[in-house]
Formats: structure tokens, sequence, C-alpha cells
């Protein structure tokens, strides 16, 4: 059977894996990296169990550390320097040789995790251990002891304090119940021999309760977040922290126990999650008893975002149904990106989550061409999903927009200057200043000759959609 040599199992600058790390001093990296390639890999488990076993070092020693985090980010940057020098470690030039010489002085040094010199509880750090932190840091000949007798005295103090606050609290308990059944007794002395009989007998089996009673008597009460309460706060869009403010001065008026910020907004989650459901079911219900056909309806619109994200497109997807009043807002998701796809995606996945995917019979929708398109338009797009052919209902509002459009483009022509037309924003901004009660229509003898016009185009709006045709004659 073929056997490893020392020679084998060495690793580039950095002599035999570590079996453990010593625990009298605190490791250096290169200390990290043997007992890391110990492990066989350099895989996540690996260099967990590996910072696992330095922190366990640095508690004994009895220095605080920062996070697991910033240790598992500092390992990672010092296993990603020493994998580029062993990459090239068959290189020999100079700059290589000073390359490989800086890495190995840097190896030897500590690593490196105590907590910022700035934080309170290296600020309140005993003088011993600043000086062996120092030491480590620097010369590293001083060395921690075997056995902390300091610490073995403190444990032993703590597990005395512990086991004293427990006798306490047995005794105040076993009081508790005495005086409870105490005032069982004085509240039934002037009842009839009978009834203590009776009571007596009940005493063994209900001591129990009635010390549970007496004892949660003096317990103060928490303040109680309802779902009304929680459905107010919401809809004066009150922070988890500004109700913290409102419920702790309330508890504190009424001698309660107040909940902290975090507490309110778990509390709050759970309440909003449970309305929602309730919503959803509830609407259910009604599609199903009433068998209803439903015209899903959807626009987009650009919202103000939280603070890092500025401005989000966010698509409104209500439905409506001639057999229900009124409409209902299904969601109102943040798109990723504004095309048809993102938006038939959306709209296909709210109404899968309400189960209405059976139910949907029409669309409804704005005259734009991420709509209208007849390839890859959203309506198209969502048939397809759905595997049937819908009614397609173009919203009349934007109908009417197209109408104005072209009245105004066959008027002004197609020059505007921006988004905005002049004309109106000056009407807009002189309104309030206009005399109102004095308007008058206009009488222009230019609007006689457009009589003929108005007729036949009333007349064509109220026979309906026929085939095209030209209607204003020459």
């Amino acid at each position: 059977m073929a056997r490893s040599t020392r020679k084998q199992t060495e690793l580039f600058l950095l002599a035999q894996p570590l079996e453990a790390l010593s625990q009298i001093v605190l490791p250096t990296g290169e200390d990290v990296l043997r007992r890391l390639f110990c492990h066989g890999s350099n895989s996540k488990d690996n260099r967990k169990a590996v910072i696992d076993e330095v922190v366990r070092v640095w508690e004994r020693a009895h220095i605080p550390v920062v996070p697991v985090r910033s240790i598992m980010k500092k390992l990672e940057t010092l296993v990603g320097k020493y994998e580029v020098r062993k990459n090239v470690r068959k290189r020999q030039s100079e700059g290589d040789k000073v390359s490989d010489a800086l890495l190995q002085g840097h190896l030897a040094s500590l690593f490196d995790i105590a907590a910022p010199a700035t934080s309170s509880s290296m600020i309140h750090l005993k003088q011993k251990d600043k000086d062996f932190l120092d030491d480590q840091r620097g010369q590293r000949k001083m060395v921690m002891s075997t056995v902390d007798k300091e610490s073995m005295a403190k444990e032993s103090m703590k597990h005395e304090r512990l086991a004293a606050e427990r006798r306490r609290k047995e005794k105040e308990l076993a009081e508790t119940l005495e005086r409870g059944e105490m005032i069982e007794l004085v509240t039934g002395s002037s009842a009839t021999a009978e009834c203590a009989d009776s009571s007596t007998s009940s005493s063994d089996t209900n001591s129990s309760a009635r010390g549970s009673a007496a004892a949660s008597a003096s317990r103060p009460k928490r303040l109680k977040i309802t779902k009304e309460v929680a459905a107010a706060a919401d809809r004066v869009k009150l922070t988890s922290r500004g109700a913290h403010h409102v419920f702790s001065a309330i508890a504190a008026d009424q001698g309660l126990l107040r909940s902290s910020t975090s507490s309110i907004r778990r509390h709050r989650k759970v309440l909003r999650k449970e309305t929602a459901e309730a919503a959803v079911k509830d609407y259910r219900n009604q599609v199903q008893e009433h068998d209803a056909v439903l015209i899903l309806h959807w626009d987009g619109k650009l919202l103000p975002g939280s603070e890092s994200q500025g401005h989000v497109d966010r698509l409104a997807i209500v439905v409506t149904s001639p057999s229900l009043e009124g409409e209902k807002l299904l969601a109102i998701p943040a798109l990723p990106s504004g095309t048809e796809e993102a938006m038939a995606s959306k709209v296909e996945e709210t109404i899968r989550h309400w189960k209405f995917e059976d139910r949907v019979g029409g669309l409804c929708f704005d005259t734009t061409a991420s709509n209208t398109g007849v390839h890859a338009g959203c309506c198209t797009l969502l048939e397809q999903k759905l595997g049937r052919p819908l009614l397609n209902l173009a919203c009349r509002h934007h109908v009417l927009e197209l109408i104005l459009v072209s009245a105004f483009k066959a008027t002004f022509g197609d020059a505007t200057s921006g988004p905005d037309v002049q004309l109106f924003k000056r009407f807009q901004k002189k309104w309030p200043t206009l005399i109102k009660a004095s308007a008058t229509i206009i009488n222009d003898p230019r609007l006689a000759d457009h009589d003929e016009w108005k007729r036949t185009t009333l007349e064509a709006l109220a026979k309906g959609p026929q085939r095209q045709e030209t209607i204003i004659k020459s």
C-alpha cells in the first residue's frame, strides 16, 4: 500500500498541516492556514470549523473578537493571497522571491481578529489582557496558563450566585402558595360547616391551581395589539418605531408591560398576512357563489419607492365582473423591467395566486403598443399563458384619448415643445385668476362649417363599429 511521506504532505511556505491549534498563544496566519489545509480542502464548512477553533482560543484569552462574518472575510482574503503565490510557485524571478518573502512575513504575524479598540468591550478590557494582546501582535513571548485560576473562581462564584437565586425564587413561590391558601381559608370562614367540609375535600386537588392564580394575579399584563389597532397604524403610515413610542406611552399610562420595536414589527407582519389571507378567501367565495366571469384590468404607474430605490415601476392589477359590485384590487407588484413579458408574467402570477385563471374571460387595457402588439403584446402573451383566447376590451378612456390626440394634431400640428403643451400649461396656471361667473361660449363663425362633419360623426358613433368607410365627404 502506498504511504505518504513528509515531503508529499508538506505545504508551500507552511511546512506540515497542523492537527490542532495551540491553546497557550493566539494563532498566526500560518497556524490558521495549516489547520485549514489539515481538513483537506478549502470548503466553506472547513473554514467555519477552523474559525470556531480560533474563536475558542481568543475566548480563552478573554479578548473580544469581531463578528464571525468579518473573520470569515479575513480568512478568505488570506487564503486568496496564499493561493495566488502557490499557483506561481515554480517561478524563481527576483520579484517572485520578494513576494514570497513578504507573504511569509505576513503569515508569521498574528491572525488578528480583536474587536476595535474604540469598542466598549475593549475599553473595559483588563490591563493584563491588553498587555498579552500587544505581546502577541509583536514579539510573542507571553503565553497563557494551562489553568486559569481566576476564571475558575469566577465560574464557581457564578454557579453559587445562580443557585442562591434559584433557592430564593423557590422560597418566594412557596410563600405565594401559602398566602393563596390562607386567603382561601379566610374568605371561606363564614361559610357553613358542610361547605367547609366540601371545600376541604377538594383543596388537595385544586391547591396548585390556586397557587398559580395567586402568583399570576400580581404579574403585570402586556399591552395587546389587536388587528384593528395594527390596521389603524398601517392606515396612517405609522412605522414600527413610531408605533413603539405610541404603544409604550399607552402601556405606561395603563400600568402594562410594553413591547419592543421588533415584537411590534413581527406582530404587525403576522396580522397583515392574516388580513390578506382572509380577504383572498372571502373574495374567492364571492366569485364561486355567483359563478362570476372576471374582466382583468392592469396599468403601470411610476411610484416612489424606498430611499435607496428612488422610483419604482409598479403594475396595478384589478378585476371586475358584471355579477359582482365594485372592483377588486388583487396586487400592485413591482416590475423588474417595463417589457411586455415582465407585465404578462406578473399578471399571470397574480391571477394564479388568487386561483382565477379559469374565471378570467376578458382583458381591459390601455391602447399602447406594449399591450396591443399582435405578436409580443401583453394581451397576446396572456392568452398564450392561459391557453385560450380572451375578449379584448380596450379602455374607453384611452380610446377617447386617441380621438383627442388626432383632433389636437389636426388643429395644432405634430410639433410640440416637449411632453407638456405650453398652451394648456398657461391655461392651468391662470385658471385660479379667471372670472368663471361671467364665462360665455365661444361664438366663432368658422365653426358653422363643421356642422355636417359633427352630424355624420355622431351618427357613426351611434351606430357603433362598422366596416371602414369614408365618413367625411369632400
